[in-house]
C-alpha cells in the first residue's frame, strides 16, 4: 500500500500533473456558474426544489475552493494570495463605505 502524503495538493499534482489541475478547474468553475445561473432563474420555474439548487451551489463551492488551493500550491502563491485578497478586502471596504455615505 503506497504511503498517504500530508499535502493532498502535492498528491495531487505528482499524480495528475499541471494540465489536468488547470482543466478540472475550468471545469468545476462553470459547473459552480451554472449552478448560480439556476438558482437565479428558479422563481421562473414552479417545479424547483430549491434546496437542491441550494446544495449544488454549496457542493460547487467547495469543488471549486479545492481547485483554487490546488491551483495556489501549483503556481506556490499562497502566502501572495493572502496579501492581495486583504488588499482586495480593504478597498471593497472603502469602496462600501463611500457607497453608504451618498445613500
Amino acid at each position: 500500500m503506497e504511503k498517504k502524503t500530508k499535502n493532498p495538493y502535492k498528491n495531487f499534482m505528482e499524480t495528475f500533473g499541471d494540465d489536468y489541475i488547470m482543466r478540472i478547474s475550468i471545469e468545476e468553475l462553470s459547473e459552480l456558474i451554472k449552478a448560480i445561473c439556476k438558482y437565479k432563474r428558479k422563481c421562473e420555474d414552479v417545479d424547483t426544489d430549491e434546496k437542491e439548487l441550494r446544495y449544488k451551489i454549496l457542493d460547487g463551492i467547495a469543488d471549486v475552493e479545492i481547485c483554487i488551493e490546488e491551483l495556489a500550491y501549483m503556481f506556490d502563491g499562497f502566502d501572495e494570495i493572502n496579501k492581495i485578497k486583504q488588499e482586495k478586502i480593504e478597498k471593497g471596504t472603502e469602496r462600501a463605505l463611500k457607497y453608504k455615505e451618498k445613500k
